[in-house]
């Protein structure tokens, strides 16, 4: 009959639970495993921004002389000051900074990053 639905049984419950458990443990695992892995040294977070100050500048221009885009990463350094690109260090990993670094253009750069 259309309209009537049976009531879930006893194995219907057990598996939807057993589904519900499998993604949060899928989910936790990821972040439990991104929590471990090794962060990236200052020096690499350094060349990340300047590679995204870079891209996004060639994005703008394609091509820019060498002399203003020397002129905005040194921008960039001095707006990220003395203590540099903190969030990358604490956040980030190696891997991700290491997709990001190797990434052709900003938007490829920007899907490394969480």
């Amino acid at each position: 009959m259309p309209g009537v639905t049976r009531p879930a049984t006893r194995a219907d419950v057990l598996a939807t639970l057993a589904i519900v458990l499998l993604v949060v443990s899928v989910v936790a695992g990821r972040a439990a495993l991104r929590g471990l892995a090794p962060r990236p040294t200052a020096e690499a977070c350094s060349a990340l921004l300047e590679r995204y100050v870079e891209l996004v500048l060639r994005a703008a221009t394609p091509e820019p002389a060498p002399s203003v885009i020397a002129e905005r990463q040194a921008l960039a350094r001095e707006a990220a000051g003395e203590r540099g690109f903190v969030r990358c260090e604490a956040e980030l990993t190696q891997a991700e900074v290491a997709c990001a670094l190797q990434a052709g253009n900003a938007d490829d750069l920007e899907r490394c990053l969480p």
